[in-house]
């Protein structure tokens, strides 16, 4: 059992409609650190308040008023603890970062901070990562730290307040957000109803024109693309690092641009996004894919290479936005070594893509292009192979004669069929 801080007291708070299905993981990863767990109820239909109450949560009532941050000022009102974690229903700590969490805050209050930075994994419903960003949900319970805008709330930090970063250490993982609001119309119409209504207060807010451009971008792409290049028009001169939001701007306007093949607004945005923000890739990525996409592989390359460079020295971060699809890239970008004449760096690549996740199909063919090209005999390309695939499984060696099949190497085709049981030659004439 996790053992209580000493030093400092903790609140757990949280604002619920309808979250009976999330409730217990919600509470249940900060039971035993927290002095008390606060429940602001705003207007639930399901079992979600008897259910709170039962887990021992404190269960209050706010009215709903289309505000989150009125209801999350509520919530904090509410807290007596000396620092409050302000989680959402659909997300949680580890028990391994639950377990960090007092020390860090131990910390963090000796050297004077009033809040605490952790990162936010956002997970599909099979525990795959869809993006990764980073969230203040921890503060100091002080007069000040309140919560601003009624949707997509920010914490409105005034002058010598600083947030100790801790994204490294701790990670709230958060569920199904994103295929929840896609599928949810209702949802999606109210958030869209607060941010039209929030957007006549602040017509110039990049943030808020972000946010409604990506509701326009489910279906009304030029829409989204006007409401985009509004957000741009009024990004500030000076943006932080780790601002996701102006990232994801740029970056989803340049997909939606390259459904158009816009190509020279696709280069324009690329280069002032890079401006403001050196060390993101996201934008980069996404560039790079478009010329990869119309098959321009010159030009691609000099986008994948410095994706992949910023990737590199940022360890990782800054590329929340196609990070989830890290081995595809990778593959794509082994790919382009190829087309333009860099078998060598090609090989290399795809054969630390296929040891990492061997059913990335678009490595193997790249691979084996490269052998075809450089014309290994098929015996060394099978032996090759045999380090990575295992060829008393079906599926690899069908994935191999599948990929030689394509590329039109007749020796290692010849090589798996000569493999496979009569099941399994079954299954390949049957064109899987």
């Amino acid at each position: 059992m996790m053992e209580k801080s000493k030093k400092i007291k903790i609140s757990q708070t949280m604002i619920v409609k309808d979250e009976e299905k999330n409730l217990e993981s919600a509470l249940k990863w900060g039971k035993n650190i927290m002095l008390e767990q606060i429940v602001v109820d705003t207007g639930s239909s399901d079992n979600t308040v008897e259910l709170a109450g039962k887990l021992g949560a404190k269960v209050l009532y706010f009215r709903w008023i289309d505000d989150f941050a009125a209801a999350k000022n509520y919530a904090l009102d509410n807290c007596q603890g000396d620092w409050i974690a302000i989680l959402d229903a659909d997300e949680f700590f580890s028990e391994e970062d639950a377990a960090k969490l007092p020390l860090i805050i131990e910390k963090a209050d000796r050297e004077g901070y009033s809040a605490i930075e952790t990162g936010w994994v956002n997970v599909d419903g099979k525990g795959g990562i869809i993006d990764r960003y980073t969230q203040i949900r921890i503060i100091k319970n002080k007069i000040g730290l309140r919560y601003k805008r009624p949707i997509h709330e920010i914490l409105d930090f005034k002058h010598g307040q600083y947030a100790y970063d801790a994204s490294d250490e701790l990670n709230i993982i958060h569920t199904g957000y994103i295929e929840e609001t896609m599928i949810n119309k209702d949802k999606r119409e109210r958030n869209h109803k607060i941010l039209l209504k929030e957007l006549k207060l602040n017509e110039n807010d990049p943030e808020i024109l972000g946010y409604i451009a990506d509701d326009y971008a489910i279906n009304e792409h030029d829409k989204a693309i006007e409401y985009y290049k509004k957000a741009i028009a009024n990004i500030p001169e000076k943006v932080d690092k780790k601002d996701a939001r102006t990232a994801t701007t740029y970056t989803r306007l340049i997909i939606l641009l390259s459904l158009k093949k816009s190509t020279s607004d696709i280069i324009e945005i690329c280069n002032v996004a890079e401006e403001k923000m050196p060390e993101n890739s996201n934008f980069i990525y996404y560039t790079g894919l478009y010329f990869y996409n119309e098959k321009d592989y010159k030009t691609a390359l000099v986008y994948y290479k410095k994706t992949f460079q910023k990737f590199e020295t940022a360890n990782g971060r800054f590329s929340e936005l196609w990070q989830k699809n890290i081995y595809l890239a990778y593959a794509q970008y082994g790919h382009i070594l190829l087309e333009t004449g860099d078998i060598k760096n090609s090989v290399s690549i795809e054969s630390r893509v296929l040891t990492e996740n061997k059913k990335e199909y678009l490595a193997l063919v790249t691979l084996l292009k490269a052998f075809l090209v450089s014309q290994v005999p098929a015996e060394k390309v099978y032996n090759y192979l045999q380090k990575i695939y295992d060829y008393s499984k079906s599926l690899d060696k069908i994935l191999i004669y599948k990929a030689s099949k394509e590329t039109g190497y007749k020796g290692v085709e010849d090589y798996m069929y000569g493999m496979m049981d009569d099941k399994e030659k079954e299954v390949i004439l049957k064109g899987v």
